[in-house]
């Protein structure tokens, strides 16, 4: 008869630990549930219905399922175990960063910016009531929907032209822009001393111009002078070239502050077939 050895010592609250003559083990539960595992590497699950006598029990590991694993036949256990492990150290890593960064001051760069580099209004009769709108994006330490709208400087080189108004806040921060009169301006955006690069608004009220001629009555002499023909110039239009811009209804020549590289250059008479009328500011 062999010599066997075992004690059970109660920890509280359904904690027991086991002592036995070739392992240590741990256990706990209650009545119906338990859970033990031992220095061998066993893990036991037993459950069960008190007064029944009815239960299922489930073992796992120990020194048949190591030598298993060894041999390449069993690794799930140890594969999931090791998963676990590394989740775990990575999750705590984690944490110790952000907290180290926060505990030196660290918040992420605010960065302020339009979301294109211009905008171009071009009104008619029928787009007057149309809402003309540019977003703004807000990103850091604050995201865009936190953002106070009284917090945000807004700068316009040439307030004549446009106005801009608050309109909403999501992924962005929106303006409605409020066209005054033909023109441009530079718009900048300052936020928690973060200014964007400039978005340019152009402004062409669609308003046709109008010419007023005077004409003059001067007093002829009472002498009788021979008249002296007058030669005029007059510009062909087949031959003249004039500049069309992306949008809007005018023509414009090359000194014009509209004019630039991607104009698209035609004939006078074509531009004026195609219902194009002189720019206000340079006429054509």
């Amino acid at each position: 008869m062999g010599l066997r050895f075992r004690k059970s010592i109660k920890i509280g609250s359904g904690a027991r630990l086991n002592i036995g003559k070739k392992s240590v083990g741990f256990s706990v539960g209650g009545k119906g549930a338990r859970y033990s595992v031992n220095s061998s590497g066993r893990r036991t699950k037993s459950v069960g219905i008190p007064g029944t006598g009815l239960s299922y029990v489930s073992t796992s590991g120990g020194r048949k399922s190591s030598s298993r694993s060894s041999h390449g036949r069993k690794t799930s256990g140890t594969s999931k175990g090791g998963c676990l492990l590394v989740i775990i150290i990575f999750c705590a890593i984690s944490v110790i960063v952000y907290g180290i960064a926060h505990l030196f001051g660290y918040r992420r760069p605010t960065k302020v910016e339009w979301t294109n580099d211009n905008y171009s209004i071009a009104l008619n009769d029928y787009n007057r009531d149309y809402s003309h709108i540019i977003y703004l994006r807000i990103t850091g330490e604050t995201d865009a929907e936190d953002v106070d709208p009284k917090d945000i400087k807004i700068e316009i080189s040439n307030s004549d032209v446009c106005q801009l108004e608050y309109d909403d806040s999501g992924a962005y921060v929106t303006y409605d822009v409020k066209p005054l009169k033909d023109g441009f301006a530079d718009v900048t955006a300052t936020y928690d001393g973060v200014t964007s690069e400039p978005i340019t608004i152009t402004v062409d009220m669609g308003e046709k111009a109008t010419t007023t001629t005077t004409t003059t009555t001067t007093a002829e002499p009472e002498t009788t002078t021979e008249a002296i023909p007058v030669t005029t110039t007059t510009q062909d239009p087949a031959e003249t070239i004039v500049y069309i811009t992306a949008s809007g209804d005018k023509y414009h020549n090359k000194s014009c502050r509209y004019y630039d590289d991607t104009c698209t250059p035609m004939t006078l008479q074509d531009a004026q077939n195609a219902g194009y009328t002189p720019c206000r500011v340079c006429g054509g």
